[in-house]
């Protein structure tokens, strides 16, 4: 009855109060309740307290003004009540400890009113890992807590405090999905207007297809079935697609040497030749991989991709002949990439590596006064790449900057020449001339030998490829 009495007052304290609010802030009641509650005069600062949240609910330090009034005059059910409001706008392992300490004090939240009828629980188990959770919950190790949660989850189904605690950690996971649901089931066992409100702001950052998903979970556990919550980080599913874009500097040695040559050679003609040439020295890369999620924050990419090099080309004229030489480069990548995601939350970072198989092509042409001898060449390179990057969640899917450093390179470019002065079609290697000879790239065909000193010509696109990817979970 005198429960009844004191809040019928606090209510008409609030209606008071309210008549001036306009002129109010929540940290002008807020500060005046700190004062009484500094002297001591609980009864006045919780109606001071009170009226600070009527103003602002999101206030935390007045939930946990009010909830201290409570505990000092031995409301220990209110001031839990509070504490708990207190963890979900700002949590803190000095609160977390509080609770644990007035859940003690009061008997719990897994006494024999907590548990169904007939229930069998080993409650060694379920209280160890229940409490390594807690305890990995306090040091924000929010995936491991999960992992003990869920284990204990497997012990005992109608813990109010487990719910309550999975639910916490699944939002600083991201996964508000399971975080909804979490505390509706919590919200099942104790009924909460607190929790309820909050489960309500969970809500609206759901798809229609997440809440529907919710809806039907809760409902079955309302009709006695088990549920059983798994831990996923924002997004994260057994399968997705990334797409990869990037800048690379292709390291072109030979064919810097050739355009360099050409320009040496065609200044010893003394003015009677002229000579232009381009060597690329900026490409894109291309790339999507299939990922398989092989367990909590370790990811296997299949890596297919495409490096258009671009062209190098060379025309040099002299006595009205006009010789025109192209090498059209095109890089390949297929490999695997073992992704590590590093912390918690939507926004992650991650280190990733794995080993590149790199088939290049180089389509070769010399025009002699428009007398064709092309060529198709290609060669095998091996290789790998190392990542650094970012991971943002949103909405089914992740995206973020990243810089991979690879090493790839091949030689030994062989395929068909086919010389049309000459109608011939035979297989050669691609060879770079020594001693600034030019021109110093050439196809060595049929039974020819190398010249001396020549080796096959290499094309490096190794280096740091700044770039950005997007991630699509299915």
């Amino acid at each position: 009855m005198l429960k009844i009495v004191c809040r019928v007052t606090v209510t008409a304290f609030l209606l008071f109060l309210a008549v001036g609010a306009q002129a109010q802030t929540s940290d002008t009641y807020y500060q005046a309740g700190l004062k009484l509650y500094s002297g001591q005069d609980y009864a006045k600062a919780l109606l001071y307290f009170s009226a600070a949240i009527k103003l602002d609910p999101q206030n935390a330090a007045a939930y946990q003004g009010r909830g201290n009034c409570y505990y000092a005059k031995a409301d220990y059910s209110d001031a839990l009540q509070d504490y708990r409001q207190v963890q979900q706008l700002r949590p803190s392992p000095q609160i977390n400890q509080f609770i644990d300490r007035i859940q003690t004090k009061i008997g719990g939240a897994s006494s024999s009113s907590d548990m169904m009828a007939g229930e069998d629980v080993s409650s060694g188990d379920y209280l160890r890992f229940f409490d390594k959770g807690k305890a990995d919950f306090q040091n924000r190790q929010y995936s491991v807590a999960a992992k003990d949660f869920e284990t204990a989850l497997q012990k005992k189904h109608t813990d109010y405090d487990l719910f309550y605690y999975m639910g916490l950690t699944y939002k600083f996971l991201g996964d508000m999905k399971n975080a909804t649901l979490a505390l509706g089931l919590a919200n099942q066992i104790k009924p909460n207007r607190q929790i309820s409100s909050y489960i309500k702001s969970l809500r609206l950052k759901l798809s229609q297809d997440d809440r529907d998903w919710v809806d039907q979970q809760l409902s079955a556990a309302a009709g006695g079935k088990e549920i059983h919550l798994h831990t996923r980080p924002a997004n994260a599913t057994d399968y997705a697609l990334r797409l990869e874009g990037g800048t690379t500097f292709p390291n072109l040695t030979d064919f810097i040497a050739e355009t360099s040559n050409g320009t040496t050679y065609t200044l010893a003609q003394n003015g009677t030749a002229s000579y232009n040439a381009s060597v690329p020295n900026v490409a894109a890369y291309i790339g999507f991989e299939p990922v398989v999620n092989l367990e909590q924050d370790i990811e296997l990419g299949f890596v297919v991709g495409a490096i258009p090099v671009g062209t190098v080309s060379e025309q040099y004229t002299q006595g009205g002949i006009t010789t025109t030489n192209s090498f059209m480069i095109t890089g390949y990548v297929l490999g695997l990439n073992l992704r590590w995601l590093i912390g918690e939350g939507p926004v992650k970072f991650f280190i990733a590596a794995g080993p590149l198989l790199t088939p290049i092509s180089i389509n070769y042409s010399q025009v002699v006064n428009d007398v064709p001898i092309n060529g198709n060449f290609s060669s095998w390179g091996f290789g790998g790449q190392a990542q650094v990057g970012v991971d943002f969640h949103v909405s089914g899917i992740a995206f973020g900057p990243l810089i991979t450093f690879q090493a790839i390179s091949a030689n030994n470019f062989s395929g068909d020449v086919v010389d049309n002065s000459n109608n011939t079609d035979q297989n050669g290697i691609l060879y770079t001339l020594p001693n600034g000879q030019w021109p110093s790239i050439v196809p060595v065909t049929g039974g020819q030998s190398a010249p001396s000193g020549a080796k096959p010509t290499n094309v490096d696109l190794s280096g740091i490829v700044p770039g950005i990817h997007l991630s699509m979970f299915f």
